[in-house]
């Protein structure tokens, strides 16, 4: 029977976290339960895309991309597609618009791949780089409906909702890079994009504790801006995921994050998160994508 133990800063093999007298985060090698891969799951994807975002989101059969990581990465993600059998996604969203979270979408579009929706927040009249142009057309060529999306928007995929937020009061690309909470039953992770400090100040002194509060964070701008203290403590996460390699982490970045969380260093192999709505099961396939 496997133990609960305290929380720690490395990761090791098949180790409880307690969240909860309820819930649980659960890492390494072996499913939590026998019956884990039969269990109704939402699972996401962080793929190993140096310092990029590129994420798959999957719930009750349905997929979405939330970013596609940036150009190099563009076979790999094809073939990891290839291999869990997606050719098709109910969404592909893109945060914001640069290359380090737009190309993989381009590029899964043009090898085909194709989508209910293609979602981003720029209106039609925005001046803008070629490369969400470029991409816009492409889902309108691959007959793909582009929608723009708002501060306040849900989405669903299966049984998981999604809450979009948006910040627009200063005129900077990263700033007003969507954000997404995800939940699935009490299960929940907030995906933070590119924000930067006044983003997340105005976050967390407008939005309810629950609007923002998650199990798992992904840290803004994949390390390289660092967190305010009262965003992070509003959203109160168990586990920390940076998109790029511990090396690329600054240490302004470094010293914001409280000491006790688990850290996941995506860049240096891909993270997959599942649960079943109470629970959580974490590894990282390290060295790949």
């Amino acid at each position: 029977m496997k133990q609960k133990i305290m929380r720690v800063l490395v990761l090791v093999a098949a180790m409880l976290l307690p969240l909860s007298a309820s819930a649980a985060i659960y890492f390494g090698d072996t499913p939590p339960f026998d019956n884990w891969s039969m269990r109704p799951l939402m699972r996401l994807t962080v793929f190993a895309s140096g310092q990029s975002d590129c994420m798959l989101l999957e719930a009750n059969g349905q997929a979405m991309m939330i970013d596609g990581g940036s150009a190099p990465f563009r076979d790999p993600l094809r073939m990891a597609m290839e291999a869990r059998g997606i050719t098709s996604f109910k969404y592909l969203l893109n945060t914001h618009y640069h290359e380090d979270h737009i190309e993989g979408l381009y590029w899964l579009m043009r090898y085909g791949f194709t989508a209910d929706e293609y979602l981003h927040p720029y209106s039609d009249t925005a001046t803008l780089v070629e490369r969400h142009v470029r991409t816009i057309a492409q889902a309108k060529r691959s007959g793909i409906p582009v929608t723009r999306i708002f501060d306040g928007d849900e989405l669903l995929l299966g049984e998981a909702a999604i809450r979009i937020y948006r910040y627009t009061e200063i005129k900077n690309v990263n700033a007003q890079s969507l954000v997404a909470h995800i939940t699935f039953g009490d299960s929940t992770i907030l995906l933070t994009a590119d924000i930067i400090g006044e983003t997340q100040r105005y976050f967390a002194q407008n939005l309810l504790p629950e609007q923002l509060k998650a199990d798992i964070l992904k840290a803004p701008h994949h390390g390289i801006t660092p967190m305010v203290d009262e965003f992070l403590s509003a959203v109160d996460p168990d586990v920390l995921l940076f998109t790029s390699t511990s090396k690329r982490v600054t240490t302004g970045a470094a010293q914001a994050v409280r000491s006790e969380l688990i850290h996941y260093f995506v860049g240096d192999g891909t993270v997959i998160l599942e649960t079943d709505g109470t629970d959580w099961y974490v590894r990282q396939l390290v060295g790949e994508f």
